[in-house]
């Protein structure tokens, strides 16, 4: 039975590194536009949503190294789950912010989202 669960693993890790490269690759051509993973949509960086990014990543691979040594799903500690749920809360919190802030611009329901046009 370990030899099965480290062919299973050694064929999970090759395919998750499979479709890492694929989607290297598909940045490179262009196929997958990045501009906006840690942006806003007006160009400007975001904090939130880059700590989410990295947090995420983070814990992802915490867990596929202790999964990998240990051979079986890790116990996640709640501090662990707290800290990924904050990053995510900060996210939410800003994009509201964001919501709530152009809903009270002067005439802002009143006249329909102007969308830009790209020459």
């Amino acid at each position: 039975m370990p030899v099965l669960a480290l062919v299973a693993g050694y064929v999970a890790v090759i395919f998750v590194g499979l479709i890492g490269l694929l989607i290297v690759y598909y940045m490179m051509r262009g196929r997958i536009d990045l501009q906006y993973v840690v942006s806003e949509e007006d160009g400007s960086a975001s904090l939130s949503r880059f700590q989410f990014l990295i947090f995420t990543f983070v814990v992802a691979m915490c867990v596929l190294v202790l999964t990998l040594e240990g051979g079986e799903f890790p116990q996640l500690n709640e501090d662990i789950l707290a800290l990924l749920g904050i990053s995510g809360g900060s996210y939410l919190v800003s994009k509201g912010i964001q919501f709530s802030a152009s809903d009270n611009r002067p005439g802002a329901k009143d006249q329909p989202a102007a969308k830009e046009h790209k020459s």
